[in-house]
């Protein structure tokens, strides 16, 4: 197994914790918009301590990747976690791996990277994933899926943006902090008029913001670094897709500790969720690695 996949894998296990563990941020805040922009500027700001330990590339000539990567990434993340807030995390999560069909366009418009006839056989089986993840009664909101598919077309351009910048040289910490401080900083603006007094925070709220930031980055290190190995949008993004299965299992491990504000599943829909997500992951995994 080449390496990348290993630490691809250990990327997306620790998201899978971070994007369930959004769930109980809004029980901690005041208000349900700082959510989604104090969760973001608390990774770059964590993110930002970096910086002086960093040896910068000279960006010129990359500076639309750069935007490009920050602007997307900011844009998805926020509509995540409105999907997130709207439906439950179980639900939602898996749903990131409908990136994949996103990629499959993009990747072969932008970065040379061709598919073949498998990867709509995957797709079948990703949609009959999807089915699953809602319980197989075709229930789940409409409003979590319609925001997770313009995340996850947001999110491909990102992964596109990210691994021009690795082929262009750039090292893994440095392209992090791009995506990070880029995309909190482009958010500052959008705080300032939708938060419009509501800008303090509650002592359990900052440390809710204090873990999910350090998750996230820690998350974020891992996924560069498997960018940086494959510098290929797909092979990451086949095994990014299995943070459906970790989201699951995260989901069962916390409603053991009997956090506040987390969901609670019913054994039917443990199984259920279960089946769709291995049966998505897998789908889209066979494939694309029958098409290498």
């Amino acid at each position: 197994m080449q390496s990348y996949v290993l630490v691809a894998l250990l990327a997306a296990f620790i998201h899978a914790f971070s994007s369930v563990y959004s769930k109980r941020l809004y029980v901690l805040a005041d208000h349900p918009a700082q959510v989604a922009f104090y969760s973001l500027f608390s990774t770059g700001l964590l993110c930002g301590v970096l910086v002086p330990f960093i040896r910068f590339s000279d960006p010129s000539g990359a500076w639309l990747d750069v935007l490009g990567a920050g602007g997307c990434f900011a844009l998805g993340y926020v509509t995540l976690l409105m999907a997130i807030r709207i439906g439950d995390a179980s639900f939602v999560v898996p749903l990131i791996g409908l990136k994949i069909f996103f990629i499959a366009g993009l990747s072969a418009l932008f970065l040379a990277e061709t598919y073949g006839p498998l990867v709509y056989a995957g797709g079948i089986g990703a949609m009959v994933g999807m089915f699953l993840l809602g319980d197989g009664r075709l229930n789940g909101n409409p409003r979590a899926l319609a925001l997770m598919l313009f995340t996850t077309f947001c999110y491909a351009l990102t992964d596109i943006f990210l691994v021009r910048l690795f082929r262009a040289g750039f090292g893994t910490l440095e392209v992090m902090v791009y995506l990070f401080v880029v995309s909190a900083l482009l958010l500052v603006p959008f705080a300032a008029r939708t938060l419009k007094g509501r800008y303090r925070v509650n002592r359990r709220f900052a440390g809710g913001l204090l873990m999910y930031g350090a998750v996230q980055l820690l998350g974020g290190v891992f996924l560069m670094l498997s960018f940086a190995l494959a510098k290929v949008a797909t092979m990451v993004n086949i095994v990014q897709s299995a943070r459906g299965l970790f989201a699951v299992g995260v989901v069962w491990l916390i409603t053991r500790v009997g956090l506040e504000g987390m969901e609670r599943l019913s054994r039917r829909q443990y199984v259920m969720r279960a089946c769709g997500a291995a049966l998505m992951t897998l789908s889209i995994t066979a494939a694309i690695v029958a098409n290498r």
